[in-house]
């Protein structure tokens, strides 16, 4: 059950999907949802070029969901960023991952709960955003980040994850995450979520969002929710907890 917002109230909501690129047929369901959802897409998976076309074509934000080094063992996706990469290297990996996505407007951590807690590669990765004009998404994979810290120093728009809707599969839970997104978004105004192209979540989506109108609820792109690209070296950092 939605919980209802005052008409008066305009509250925004930005949801990203994340991790498209690896399943096709995945992917391409996202793109029908009846709201302007962003798309985060792994540059280098087999079918990440054609949904980034396929999400543009719909009308979908498109962003550059970014490997990064991970604090346990998995796997990285080819073109993930290291720790001890020159930022010349990183400039070589985000060339490659805008030829493949020409249309991403900004960037998401794919996993990276080890790198986004690290100032320099941050510091780097962020100027480079910078040069390119694209915006930065903290997907919050681990409380000690520094990511938006970094972006908002280097004057790069920034926000970060509220909300995660399907940390765990199933519709109850799902349910519970969409409204504490609700919640955020009535209190602050905005908030932003990630959630996954898992057919529980996809299912749940295509029901909810037609019906946030008559809770007073907008649903934007996630770069209508972001804080300028303003540096501010007083700034200081901080992490999951608020």
């Amino acid at each position: 059950m939605l919980l209802a917002v005052p008409a008066t109230a305009a509250p925004r909501i930005a949801i990203i999907i994340d991790d498209l690129g690896y399943n096709r047929a995945a992917g391409e369901a996202v793109l029908p949802l009846p709201a302007p959802v962003t798309c985060a897409v792994i540059p280098s998976t087999p079918h990440g070029q054609r949904l980034g076309r396929q999400a543009a074509a719909a009308g979908k934000e498109v962003m550059i969901h970014l490997p990064m080094a991970a604090l346990d063992a998995r796997r990285l996706d080819p073109g993930a960023l290291q720790e001890g990469m020159s930022e010349a290297r990183i400039g070589t990996v985000l060339d490659q991952a805008q030829r493949a996505l020409p249309a991403a407007r900004g960037v998401n951590n794919h996993m990276g709960s080890a790198l986004t807690a690290e100032a320099e590669p941050m510091r780097r990765l962020m100027d480079q955003l910078r040069q390119r004009h694209l915006y930065f998404v903290d997907s919050r994979t681990n409380a000690a980040t520094v990511a938006e810290y970094s972006a908002r120093q280097a004057g790069v728009a920034t926000g970060r994850r509220d909300v995660f809707l399907d940390n765990r599969r199933d519709l109850t839970h799902i349910n519970a995450q969409f409204n504490q997104l609700l919640r955020l978004a009535r209190r602050r105004g905005h908030a932003i979520a990630i959630g996954h192209p898992y057919p529980e979540t996809l299912d749940y989506l295509q029901q909810v969002l037609p019906l946030m109108e008559q809770t007073g609820i907008r649903v934007v792109p996630v770069s209508e929710l972001l804080a300028a690209p303003v540096a501010t070296a007083d700034a200081t950092p901080y992490g999951v907890a608020r």
